[in-house]
């Protein structure tokens, strides 16, 4: 699990920091992530991207601001994560506070260990990202 973990990095300095919300690891789950946004206010999803942007770079939408998904791909793997959003908003009732954060990544074939260099420095950038959208210092 190379650049494509990087959420999995991310959610687990995130929980070193003993924080008052429940952090999740949907791993590749496709529409099962969808049980997880059922009946709860605000959801942050973070996950790889791919747009064929600068390696690293950090992109955040909102819910209303979600990108065409041709465009790019964040990596559900079975079904990209903003296809599994729309199924969800035309099923269910989508939570009100809805942020996606992304790391961008190079999508590839091979199989690696560990992050790259550019898309580890986004590492701590994505958790300060998330302590502020949480309004925690």
């Amino acid at each position: 699990m190379g650049d494509d973990g990087v959420g999995i990095y991310i959610l687990e300095e995130l929980k070193s920091k003993d924080l008052p919300v429940e952090l999740i690891d949907v791993g590749t789950g496709g529409l099962d992530i969808l049980s997880f946004m059922e009946h709860v206010d605000r959801v942050i999803i973070i996950d790889a991207l791919s747009s064929g942007g600068e390696i690293g770079k950090i992109h955040r939408f909102t819910y209303k601001d979600l990108p065409d998904p041709a465009s790019m791909h964040f990596s559900l793997h079975e079904l990209g994560l903003v296809d599994v959003l729309k199924i969800g908003e035309k099923v269910m009732s989508m939570p009100d506070d809805l942020l996606l954060i992304g790391v961008e990544i190079e999508r590839s074939n091979q199989l690696t260990v560990g992050l790259t260099p550019k898309v580890n420095e986004a590492v701590p950038k994505v958790v300060e990202m998330v302590l502020d959208e949480l309004s925690i210092e």
